[in-house]
């Protein structure tokens, strides 16, 4: 016990009176200040490291290089490939899209993945991990097209291809670059990366592509889909974005009925119209049926002109207030309208009235204008009534021939509706505005249209049922998202209808048919598609382009097909396929541990990836999901370049001098904003305020770290001295051994914002503002030799062991540059070669008991902080159960040496048990002793300036 040790410690080592005497007399008269001067500093073990304290920009810049390649980062995942053993964690990477230059999506995806990988590998667990990029389609080839400054239609699909593929190559440099200064583990060499343009990928997504057909999951039909004029091609849900404030001119239209049911005979020589309400006029040339539902009541009613009309009768009012008052004369239930017919607005032709189960009576008039080309659902009815589907719009979104010559070559988006609307002018009763949400094409951010064309598509109805049933097995992160996660996933699932995954456009993988006898045939097959695979690996991946068709064919197929006319198909693979089949190429098994990506990756990878695996392998290809929102600015708005709110994270990192100074914040300052935030919200806050924030919690780490580097300095002992622990000391234990569990627990579960909160807390709190203030006095002040100050340096040692390894995954750069100043680290051994240290079992719950009520009189004491407290002595009053704990603390009643009077800093404590006591009572009076002037704790000695414990260390220099 410190209450006791340094007298026993004094008096069993026998030091001779006048050797005592002799200290005493060289502190006690003239030449006592200067000596005091020199002496007590030379005989104050105080903290020794080089560990800087901060940095310059410059320099702070300079310093994340050299630990990059000082600590081997780039080393790093092949190293533990090759030293680690599994089974491997494997993560497999969503491909970020080879677009443009890395921004805070890319920073917060491949961090986060980074903080997941790096968490594995220093506990010993070997990783799997190789990045991606999504290197085809639209964006690519737009951007590629821009640069050119050249028509599309002056370029052949050779020529686009190159300029593309130069273009991805050159974005996924500037992003590889930036992801491995991030600190990010991986193979970042060529051959340790995938690309979705890449001869292994492609011809591997080739084999899949005709597996999927051979199971007759994969076929070519004429439907409506989501169409792009602007990019003339067609377009997967995930590829729009909508905008909430479209504007549709919106028309009430009359058409003339020439054939009523017989329930309506009695109107047979009146003029009598249906009345239909559309947002989308220009669709009325492609109208082919009006649809009714059967379980409405439909009404007739009179104008004032004497003209009769059809309408749901809940619609009635609402349709009069903009038409005009209609007097109801006869009402019929929606089933008597079969056998009803029009005449079609355009064409006059007659067209039939049919029953449709998603016509309503919330909106419009009751009966619906039916134009099956341009609307999924008008899709299914033309489908079960067996009617043709009318196409009269071509790619570029412009009416055809076979629209009539008043419209042809009129785009409908921009000239169809008034052109439509003129020309039915005498029947349109009623036109206004409506502002809602509607499609834009994601890329070319114009509208977009529902239109129907040959496309390849993937029969997801096929595949729904187990997709839907593998989701519940799902491990999905955060935890309290994960039922909202998959809900949202079960919901994208059941309500795709169907998956077109054919392009109109030339950069991607070639869909592997050839069309027969003028497109009327479409020819596949198992041996036709690994002619074409071996070919790409002679000829390179332009060779669908490059090849005369019957080349890629061969002669043998030909002979078999006896055709005279064989053309290559023209279209390409929806590059969420590409990176949806990813998996196939990539994961050894075929599966993951985890996907990491955006919440925004439901309706994209997450669910292409899903259903190319059930197809294929009849499971998910993942067993867990993590969700990570996106970055937003101090007004919660999406960061884009044309609202001028995006910041890099070149700019945190590097700082920014031409826009006010801004501080080259580091990477880890970066990851750790990452790691606080990343993982807890869906709206990611980056603003200057929170950066300064995780800035100075960074800085909180490297300051108490260098005290702790500072604490186990290797001051040269004479004998290797045995440990001894005070009770602070094993609580301290105590305290790193339940920190250290529950990191271990948040990093499993990857809940980083809270593995984040708890390191700081731990740091501050309970190493920082408890331990290390504690034990100042006895690796300050104690001799070299003695054990308990070795028991201090022993705890520190243990503390920084642990920290530094649970900080490691967040801010790596911060966690080698730590290690590097290690004592021990002679060799200069980077961290994650070190091993990882697993805290022996120092659960001592009853320590921290003992400690806890000490703490708690503690909080007491400290309001008297404005005092320095060594001054003061207490008398402590507590009651039995406390005073019982405490006496492990204090045995004798009054101490100025005990390990209480320490933890208190007070220089001396009377305690007493007083069964009236609820809580601890402390009375404080200064003491009548002056302190030692070495130590600044224990009283002096009464013939000299310094205590009998700093009378005793001093002799070991004279």
């Amino acid at each position: 016990m410190l209450s006791i040790s340094f007298y026993n410690s004094f008096r069993s080592r026998k030091i001779s009176f006048l050797k005592h005497a002799k200290i005493l007399f060289r502190y006690s008269y003239g030449t006592q200040q200067n000596v005091q001067t020199k002496q007590f500093k030379d005989t104050i073990l105080l903290p020794q490291t080089k560990f800087p304290l901060k940095f310059s920009d410059e320099k702070r810049i300079e310093m994340d290089e050299y630990l990059a390649e000082k600590c081997g980062f780039f080393e790093l995942y092949n190293w533990q490939r090759a030293n680690l053993t599994g089974p491997d964690f494997v993560l497999h990477d969503g491909p970020p899209y080879a677009n443009g230059n890395p921004h805070m999506g890319h920073a917060i995806n491949k961090i986060l993945k980074d903080i997941t990988l790096r968490s594995k590998i220093i506990k010993g667990q070997r990783v799997h991990y190789v990045p991606g990029w999504d290197c085809h389609g639209l964006p690519i080839e737009l951007k590629a097209l821009t640069e050119l400054k050249t028509k599309e239609k002056d370029l052949t699909p050779l020529q686009i291809r190159h300029h593309a593929k130069k273009y991805a190559k050159e974005a996924i440099k500037k992003q590889k670059d930036a992801f491995a200064s991030w600190g990010v583990v991986a193979d970042w060499k060529k051959s340790g990366c995938y690309f979705t343009n890449s001869t292994s990928f492609l011809t591997n997504e080739l084999r899949q592509f005709i597996n999927l057909y051979e199971k007759k999951l994969i076929y070519r039909d004429f439907k409506p889909v989501h169409w792009s004029p602007s990019s003339r091609t067609a377009l997967a849900e995930s590829e729009l974005e909508y905008n909430d404030k479209h504007e549709s001119k919106c028309a009430t239209v009359r058409l003339k009925i020439v054939e009523l049911p017989p329930s309506l005979s009695e109107f047979k020589e009146k003029n009598i119209y249906a009345l239909t309400w559309t947002t989308t006029p220009w669709t009325l040339v492609a109208n082919q049926a009006l649809a009714f539902s059967s379980d409405a009541i439909y009404c007739i009613a009179k104008k004032s002109d004497g003209d009769l009309y059809l309408i749901a009768q809940d619609l009635l009012c609402h349709v009069t207030e903009k038409i005009g008052y209609l007097n109801p004369l006869k009402t019929i239930k929606g089933s008597e309208l079969n056998g009803a017919k029009y005449l079609q607005p355009i064409s006059g032709i007659s067209l039939p009235f049919l029953a449709a189960s998603h016509v309503n009576t919330l909106v419009g008039t009751g009966l619906v204008h039916t134009a099956p080309a341009h609307g999924s659902e008008d899709f299914c009815v033309a489908l079960e009534h067996k009617i043709p589907v009318l196409s009269v719009v071509n790619e570029e979104g412009c009416y055809t021939d076979e629209a009539g010559s008043q419209f042809t070559g009129k785009e409908v988006l921009k000239d169809g509706t008034n052109i439509v609307l003129d020309h039915l002018s005498k029947d349109v009763l009623h036109t206004e505005i409506l502002v809602h949400s509607y499609p834009y094409d994601w890329r070319t951010k114009k509208p977009i249209i529902t239109r129907a064309s040959h496309q390849w598509f993937i029969d997801t109805d096929a595949l729904k049922e187990k997709a839907a049933e593998s989701i519940q097995n799902l491990q999905i992160y955060p935890e309290s998202r994960r039922q909202t996660s998959i809900n949202v996933l079960l919901k994208q699932i059941k309500q795709r209808p169907y998956w077109c995954i054919s392009r109109q456009r030339v950069w991607g993988t070639p869909i592997p048919v050839v069309y027969l006898n003028n497109s009327k045939n479409v020819f596949t097959s198992r041996e036709f598609v690994e002619r074409l695979c071996r070919l790409i690996e002679k000829n390179g991946n332009d060779c669908w382009w490059e090849l005369p068709v019957e080349k890629i064919v061969g002669k043998k197929l030909m002979e078999e097909l006896n055709v005279t006319n064989i053309e290559r198909g023209n279209d390409i693979l929806d590059i969420w396929f590409d990176s949806g089949i990813s998996w196939s190429s990539v994961l050894p098994e075929g599966k993951a541990d985890l996907y990491i990506e955006g919440m925004d990756q439901f309706t994209g990878w997450f669910q292409t990836s899903l259903l190319t695996s059930i197809a294929l392998q009849n499971s998910a290809p993942y067993k867990g999901l993590y969700v990570h929102g996106f970055a937003v600015d101090e007004n919660n708005n999406k960061m884009s370049k044309s609202i001028g709110n995006v910041i890099s994270p070149e700019e945190i990192v590097k700082g920014n001098k031409n826009e006010k100074q801004k501080p080259a914040y580091g990477i880890d300052v970066l990851r750790w904003w990452v790691s606080s935030h990343g993982s807890q919200h869906s709206l990611i806050p980056l603003k200057e305020s929170v950066l300064r924030d995780s800035s100075d919690n960074v800085n909180k780490l490297r300051n108490v770290f260098r005290f702790l580097l500072g604490a186990i300095h290797p001051y040269s002992v004479k004998n290797t001295v045995e440990p001894q622990y005070l009770f602070i000391d094993k609580y301290m234990l105590h305290r790193l051994y339940h920190y250290n569990k529950e990191i271990q627990n948040l990093y499993s579960i990857y809940e980083y914002h809270n593995v984040a909160r708890h390191i700081i807390n731990f740091i501050t709190n309970d190493v920082s503002s408890i331990y290390c203030h504690l034990v100042k006095d006895r690796l300050y002040c104690e001799n070299v030799n003695s054990p308990y100050r070795a028991g201090a340096v022993d705890v520190i040692g243990a503390i920084l062991a642990v920290v530094v390894r649970s900080i490691a995954p967040i801010v790596p750069h911060l966690a080698e540059e730590v290690w590097l100043y290690h004592p021990e680290n002679l060799a200069s051994v980077p961290l994650f070669h070190s091993g990882y240290k697993q805290t022996n079992n120092w659960n001592q719950p009853e320590i921290e008991e003992i400690i806890k009520v000490a703490l708690l009189i503690k909080e007491k004491v400290n309001k008297f902080a404005d005092k320095n407290t060594w001054e003061l002595k207490a008398t402590i009053r507590v009651e039995m159960n406390q005073f019982s704990l405490l006496l492990n603390l204090q045995k004798e009643e009054i101490s100025s040496t005990s390990e209480l009077c320490e933890i208190l800093r007070l220089s001396s404590i009377k305690l007493i048990e007083d069964e009236s006591c609820t809580d601890p009572q402390i009375k404080f009076e200064r003491t009548n002793q002056k302190l030692c002037k070495r130590c600044r704790r224990h009283p002096e000695s009464k013939n000299g300036g310094i205590c009998y414990r700093c009378s005793e260390v001093m002799s070991e220099f004279i």
